[in-house]
Formats: structure tokens, C-alpha cells, sequence
């Protein structure tokens, strides 16, 4: 990143973006997004460059939900998804995410049926691979049969689902595999509009510099115009353009052979250490009989917890800080070394 940071011009720093981002930066994102199913992809979507993931998700909620219509948000969740929902007065129910360590599709079904019957409005916001902040990732099967379920449900109510991809290069299997578990979601019904969040932040490491994109994908080229129109309105009237420094960064990587190659090769390092120190903190919590939500990959590690404010408060005694949710605290296990990784389960069976 640093070496593709030296290589741009003042103009490729400094100068205006476009309000939806270059027609450059567009196709790098869905390069990288889709990968080996780039030419697929591609005639059936579009791009619209926003400030991070969090920009992302913002237009996704503000321009596919009217105000009397709710956003379904797993129990287990990465709390701004509410915050972006009530900052835009749009609803949202939640469903129970796991039951028995894996997806509960019937409860999101039992949600999804209410949604549908009483606004004709399906959204569904998944956060896959590597979910924060559980680090569960969905199976082949259970993403098979969320898509079935979601199929059925587009015959009786508009379907929109929201995929945040923020983790997705830290998904278990590396690069290739997660790009072809994209290709899934060509088996959604025509009507059914998918909308992907794209973060810098996590895929480059790029948080400061606020880059994302919101990738639109529907078989129907309606849609793709639709959203071309009221997304890029709505980016113009917010933040009227992002960094055009991030952008072109990431193009530059992103069409540089030898800077991608270099790079897809520090984010496999960074994967595989994430991962160690995943299977670490797992062995050592079941030395101690603590009990963690099902770890799959990604940056965060939790457990569940009755009163997740009063453990947060006990653990600080011991130089511990948490993040405290409403129904467990979040480890965050990218932010921290081996040795640490394997002394948290020891506090943690002192204070439990």
C-alpha cells in the first residue's frame, strides 16, 4: 500500500473525485469483489463509491427502505447496523442468528414471513464471511438454503438483501474460495436485488482514509439504472465525494499486477496469523470450560453474558478491556499478539 501511495501524482491525490467514484475505481472494486467471476458480474452490476463500509450500508438503508419498513438484523451484530437504521428512522427486527453453533434460518424465516405479509418489503442485512462480532461464517449448505428461502419469499414481497463484506478477505479459505461462494447468489430470482458492502478499511487497511463502495447486482438492468440514479444522488447530497487519494490508491493496487500479487500476499499472512491466534484462544477457553460463540475466522472472538457491563467493568480490574454488546463481549483478537491471545482465557476464568 505504502509503495502505491508513492507512485501517485498530485492529480491522482489531491484533485476532486467524482460523486459515485471513477469508472476506474468502479471496475477495480468489482475486480477484487468478484474476482474469477469478474465477467459475470460485471453486466449485472454497478458501483457507487462511499465513505467506508459504514457509507455503504448508510445508502443501502436510506434508498431501499421507506420509513415504515424494517431492516432484519441478526441478535448478534455489530451494533452501528441499528444506529444507521434509527440515524435514517428506518426500523428493524431482529432474529436469532445461531441456534445450537449453527444459522437459524427457520427464526429469520418466521421474521422475514411478518415483513412480507405485512409491508410486501424483505431486507435482510447479512455479515458474511467471518460475521462481527461473532467471527461465524454461514456453510455452503446454509447460504444454499437461505437463498432458497429467499427465493420463496420474493414471490409474495419485494426482496432486498444487504451483504456486508467488510471481513471478507479473512475468510478461512483464502482469496479464491471466498470469491467463488459469491457466485452463489447468481441463483436469486431475477426480482431480487443484492447490494454489497465493500470496505477499504478492512481489505487494505485503509481506516483512515474512509473508502468503500456499494455494489449493486440484479439480473433485472432496471434495477442497476434505478440504483445508479438515487445512490449516486444520495452520495452527492451527504458527502458529495469521497478520498480521492483512497480511490485511486486502491485502483493502483488493485491493476498493478506486481502490487496486487505483493499485497494478496501480506493479506494470506495476515489471514493464517488471525487464524492461529483464533484456534489458540478456542484451545485455551476450553482448558477453562468457558464457552465462545462459534469461531470461524475474521478479527473478533466473543461470549455471551448476562450482564455484559458488569463483566466489562471486572475485566478493566485486570488490564482487560473488552466491548461490551447487549448480550456478550467482543474479543478483539486482531489487535493483539499470541501471548496475549492466550492469557485472556485465564482472566476471564478468574473473573467468571
Amino acid at each position: 500500500v505504502n509503495t502505491a501511495l508513492k507512485e501517485l501524482t498530485d492529480e491522482e491525490k489531491y484533485s476532486y473525485s467524482s460523486s459515485d467514484g471513477s469508472p476506474l475505481f468502479k471496475d477495480s472494486v468489482k475486480r477484487w469483489v468478484f474476482g474469477d467471476n469478474y465477467d459475470y458480474f460485471n453486466e449485472y452490476t454497478d458501483v457507487i463509491a462511499s465513505l467506508g463500509g459504514t457509507g455503504a450500508l448508510s445508502l443501502a438503508f436510506s434508498n431501499y427502505l421507506n420509513h415504515n419498513e424494517n431492516v432484519i438484523l441478526p441478535n448478534y451484530m455489530w451494533t452501528n447496523y441499528t444506529q444507521i437504521a434509527e440515524e435514517h428512522e428506518r426500523g428493524y427486527v431482529e432474529y436469532n442468528y445461531l441456534k445450537d453453533d449453527k444459522f437459524d434460518l427457520d427464526d429469520f424465516k418466521e421474521k422475514a414471513l411478518i415483513e412480507a405479509k405485512e409491508r410486501k418489503k424483505v431486507m435482510l442485512l447479512l455479515n458474511d464471511p467471518a460475521e462481527n462480532p461473532t467471527g461465524y461464517s454461514l456453510t455452503d449448505d446454509e447460504l444454499d438454503n437461505l437463498i432458497t428461502t429467499l427465493n420463496e419469499l420474493s414471490k409474495i414481497s419485494q426482496v432486498v438483501l444487504v451483504i456486508d463484506l467488510a471481513y471478507i478477505d479473512y475468510y478461512k479459505e483464502g482469496y479464491k474460495k471466498s470469491r467463488e461462494r459469491i457466485l452463489k447468489y447468481k441463483n436469486l430470482n431475477e426480482d431480487i436485488i443484492t447490494l454489497f458492502s465493500f470496505s477499504a478499511s478492512k481489505s487494505f487497511g485503509l481506516y483512515g482514509l474512509r473508502v468503500g463502495g456499494l455494489i449493486c447486482y440484479s439480473k433485472d438492468k432496471n434495477n442497476i439504472k434505478s440504483f445508479n440514479d438515487t445512490v449516486k444522488f444520495s452520495a452527492r447530497s451527504i458527502w458529495s465525494n469521497a478520498s480521492n487519494l483512497g480511490l485511486n490508491l486502491i485502483s493502483k493496487i488493485i491493476t498493478d499486477d506486481k502490487l496486487k500479487n505483493s499485497y494478496l500476499k501480506e493479506l494470506d499472512d495476515s489471514r493464517k496469523m488471525l487464524l492461529k491466534r483464533g484456534k489458540v484462544f478456542i484451545d485455551e477457553a476450553n482448558k477453562y470450560n468457558i464457552k465462545t460463540l462459534p469461531y470461524d475466522s475474521g478479527f473478533f472472538v466473543s461470549i455471551l453474558s448476562d450482564d455484559p457491563e458488569k463483566l466489562y467493568e471486572d475485566l478493566k480490574k485486570h488490564k482487560l478491556h473488552v466491548i461490551p454488546f447487549d448480550n456478550l463481549i467482543r474479543i478483539a483478537i486482531s489487535s493483539i499478539n499470541f501471548e496475549e491471545v492466550k492469557k485472556i482465557p485465564y482472566i476471564l476464568s478468574k473473573v467468571l
